[in-house]
């Protein structure tokens, strides 16, 4: 229905279970490791439970996928007590004859089927959802079931997937030996908020959209009315896409979210959790059994603060009309506001237009509905608009603009709140600003020509947001055409206070779409992808601590290049050491700057090998003197040392010996040059993976490419705009 408007291939929030739209939260890795850990260690029986919602039948539909031959799997989702005999249901599950058999003849076929399939080498492993259906008799079965073995060896695995209900179930007096042959177990929870978002995002991308469709305070109210239960979320987002499919809005807004649950509410039936759910901020929600139920179905839904520049409540002493033109104005003006949050700067006019003619079909449309009028909140003091957070939180983020058609509002909101944001543009661009702005960052305020290096941009920053954040003890640097992973400033804080000897610390870099990063060499690879200490971080994204960012005066301002990598050696050589965590630290667009190309990149990689090694091309870094020499020899004295060797061999068979053509001569050394290249680029396609189709792109790029790194050694070296060497 609205695939098409939005961009989609498929539709992103259905109910189903479905596992290629499995999105990996934290309580959810932890429950699928914990079934993963059941099946390979043979753990006689394994428990997950759940709220209703929260994924339990996606995760096992995920092991079903991934189980190999190696197992003889069966699934039961509909047993229960007072619904036929159990062995009946697991002969049936696993396609064995079960009618008109006495208990015990059920028992024996079992036994016979279990122990043919571990003859063949196959584990039976017999997966039961909805559990909590099962009577204690049911489950004193099942374990007897488990009993059954071979030597050591179990040949039955069992795992019990259910709701809370199950593990007060497990905890009757009548089933401890059951409960003491659990060998793993985990009880899945909501979605914090920060989740919610991330789970959101992840769908649509999966489902084929380039853009950002909810807006951030739309996630909130969603995380806030759905609790976090993934199932809940799939109900309100995918009716939101109906409603803005049918004004023709680009973006999901708060107040499309709101009418959502209202009309949920008031016309529909909208099913919730059960009373006991952890809240996604961590807190028992204490008010009675239809505490969800008035949740779901509020009686006012949550109010916006007014700002200066405007709410998207309504004022109750109003009068009707004025009212009403009061709130076209305001969500003409969220139109717009949300049309430069979602698009790329380039094509901001664009949408902004489009946005204007959204705004007025969505506040004809909700003319006609009939709204609940909310009281306008009186603004708050200045100190109470300052997030407690933000007082407290030990790391600032600077995002560096470094390409003027990459919007940073994905970088900028990527970081989440709390936390003081500063944003730098190379070429201090007007558009990126704004966005910047919008989004919730603190800008740069400076002329093109002062940010007209990485250095000199991102110390200008780090001014900036000390100015605003004097107690933070790290910093994260960010370039603007990627986002953090949510889980990294947590991770590395936690790193760097165990280590204090450590000054930087980096993590792993990952595709938005969950490819793997593709490298032009096996040496960028192995310098990108290694963890441990390390010589220098690569980029400018890294997480660092601001004493010892001051110590050594920042970043070099006059440096054109490798800006990142001087400071790590820098500090190094001040005793600090440099650090690559195996955890993602930072979501990469793969089409980002695809437009570059791949000689271009290799260009510009020749320059900055050459650039680094006349800073530290010396003992003991020795940066970059093999990639320089590596694209020196097969870029450029190779191939005209086979060139002047085919001239002269021309030449000398001319004078020499006039009865072979110098042809011949000359284009058998030529070819001889030739498939020294061919053998070079077929043993980099074999390093890379034979049977990949991208291996053969990449084996060609990587070995021609050094003609692309020459001529950007070549540039740098003949260039004017060289650095000077810092002892």
């Amino acid at each position: 229905m609205y695939e098409q408007f939005f961009g989609l291939t498929e539709k992103p929030f259905t109910i189903q279970p479905d596992p290629s739209f499995l999105y990996w939260g934290r309580t959810h890795r932890l429950a699928y490791a914990m079934l993963e850990y059941g099946v390979l260690n043979h753990a006689g029986i394994s428990v997950i439970t759940g709220e209703v919602g929260c994924g339990k039948t996606t995760l096992v539909h995920r092991l079903l996928d991934q189980l190999s031959d190696t197992h003889t799997v069966s699934l039961l989702s509909n047993v229960q007590k007072g619904r036929g005999d159990l062995l009946s249901w697991v002969l049936m599950s696993f396609g064995q004859p079960f009618a008109n058999k006495t208990h015990v003849e059920l028992f024996a076929q079992l036994q016979t089927f279990f122990i043919g399939e571990y003859a063949k080498g196959k584990r039976v492993v017999l997966i039961i959802d909805e559990a909590q259906n099962l009577s204690i008799d049911m489950l004193e079965e099942l374990r007897l079931l488990s009993n059954i073995n071979a030597g050591k060896d179990q040949l039955l695995q069992l795992i019990l997937v259910g709701q809370p209900q199950l593990k007060d179930l497990l905890n009757q007096p009548e089933l401890l030996q059951l409960a003491q042959r659990v060998g793993a177990d985990f009880h899945l929870t909501p979605l914090s908020k920060k989740e919610v978002q991330a789970y959101l995002e992840t769908r649509l991308s999966i489902a084929g959209c380039e853009r950002r469709v909810f807006t951030e305070r739309a996630i909130d109210l969603i995380a806030e009315q759905s609790r976090g239960v993934p199932r809940v979320i799939n109900i309100i987002a995918d009716t939101a896409l109906v409603y803005a499919f049918s004004a023709e809005d680009l973006v999901v807004g708060v107040e499309i979210i709101r009418n959502v649950v209202r009309d949920k509410m008031e016309y529909g039936v909208f099913g919730l959790a059960s009373d006991d759910v952890v809240v996604p901020d961590g807190k028992a929600d204490p008010s009675g059994p239809d505490a969800f139920v008035r949740s779901a179905y509020p009686t006012e839904l949550p109010k916006d603060e007014t700002s200066s520049t405007g709410g998207d409540a309504d004022a109750q002493s109003a009068p009707p009309e004025s009212a009403r033109e009061s709130k076209k104005e305001r969500e003409a003006a969220v139109a717009k506001s949300h049309a430069v949050d979602a698009v790329p700067v380039a094509k901001k006019k664009t949408a902004q237009q489009r946005q204007k003619t959204d705004a007025k079909t969505l506040s004809d449309l909700k003319a006609n509905v009939q709204t609940r009028a909310e009281p306008v909140p009186s603004p708050k003091p200045a100190s109470e608009n300052t997030s407690p957070r933000e007082e407290t939180a030990i790391t600032g983020v600077i995002v560096v603009g470094v390409d003027k058609n990459i919007s940073p509002e994905a970088a900028i909101r990527s970081v989440g709140d709390g936390r003081a944001i500063v944003f730098a543009s190379l070429g201090a661009s007007k558009e990126a600003n704004a966005i910047a702005r919008k989004s919730g960052a603190i800008v740069v305020e400076e002329s093109e020509r002062a940010l007209n290096t990485g250095g000199r941009a991102r110390n200008a920053a780090y001014r900036q947001l000390k100015k605003v954040a004097p107690h933070i003890k790290y910093v994260q640097f960010l370039d603007s055409d990627s986002v953090l992973d949510p889980d990294w400033i947590a991770t590395a804080e936690r790193f760097m206070a165990r280590r204090p000897e450590v000054a930087i610390v980096g993590g792993q870099v990952k595709t938005t779409t969950g490819a793997p990063i593709e490298y032009s060499t096996l040496a960028d690879r192995k310098r990108h992808e290694d963890d441990g200490e390390i010589q220098t971080v690569i980029g400018g994204s890294a997480l660092m601590r601001t004493d010892k960012f001051e110590s050594v005066g920042g970043f070099r301002g006059d440096l054109q290049s490798t800006e990142t990598t001087d400071l790590c050696i820098r500090l190094r050589r001040r005793g600090a050491h440099i650090w690559r965590l195996e955890d993602a630290m930072r979501l990469s667009d793969p089409n980002a700057r695809k437009q570059e190309g791949w000689w271009v990149t290799a260009e510009k990689r020749g320059y900055e090998n050459a650039y680094g090694a006349l800073l530290h091309g010396a003992p003991p870094e020795r940066l970059g003197v093999l990639d320089v020499a590596r694209a020196v020899f097969w870029g450029g004295i190779f191939p005209i040392v086979v060139i002047l060797a085919a001239a002269l061999g021309g030449v000398g068979a001319a004078f020499l010996s006039p009865l072979t053509p110098w042809q011949i001569i000359s284009g058998l050394i030529l070819g001889i040059g030739l498939g020294v290249y061919v053998i070079k680029i077929i043993a980099a396609i074999i390093r890379r993976g034979l049977l990949k189709p991208s291996s053969w792109v990449r084996g060609f790029c990587a070995v021609i490419g050094r003609f692309a790194e020459f001529i950007g050694v070549m540039r740098f070296w003949l260039g004017s705009r060289r650095p000077s060497r810092v002892a």
